[in-house]
């Protein structure tokens, strides 16, 4: 995708990079070309647990609790940040990001057999939540 000031960003190199994050099981990585940044929608493992329980919430919060909370969303964005430092473009480097309470999956039709990410679905199904990012 070329980016707003003309840059390219591959957005499978960046997911690729995001996959060391302790806290992504998978990652979507998602940009306009209207806009000078790119943004990540992430599937979180359970060790986002951990960020919720230092938010305060409770320990059998559920799952949508989790993936919601702003801070645990905050956490995981500051993960993302520091652990692709160095590894990407500044301009490769997601500044914002979505957490996913439902996993990517063939089974709910966001991936295919060889569970490569079905893109246009997924945009489809998180639009909302994307077009509140990028205001």
């Amino acid at each position: 995708v070329k980016l707003q000031m003309g840059e390219y960003v591959a957005l499978s190199k960046v997911e690729n990079a995001l996959k060391s994050s302790r806290f992504v099981s998978v990652p979507l990585v998602h940009a306009l070309p209207t806009k000078s940044y790119c943004i990540a929608l992430i599937c979180p493992t359970p060790a986002a647990r951990d960020l919720a329980k230092a938010e305060g919430l409770a320990a059998d919060a559920p799952w949508s609790d989790v993936c919601k909370s702003p801070g645990v969303t905050k956490g995981v964005l500051a993960d993302l940040q520091s652990v692709v430092k160095g590894k990407l473009s500044k301009h490769e480097i997601p500044t914002k990001c979505i957490l996913i309470d439902d996993e990517f999956s063939v089974e709910n039709e966001m991936m295919t057999a060889v569970r490569k990410l079905k893109r246009k679905p997924i945009h489809e199904k998180h639009e909302k939540e994307i077009a509140a990012v990028y205001t």
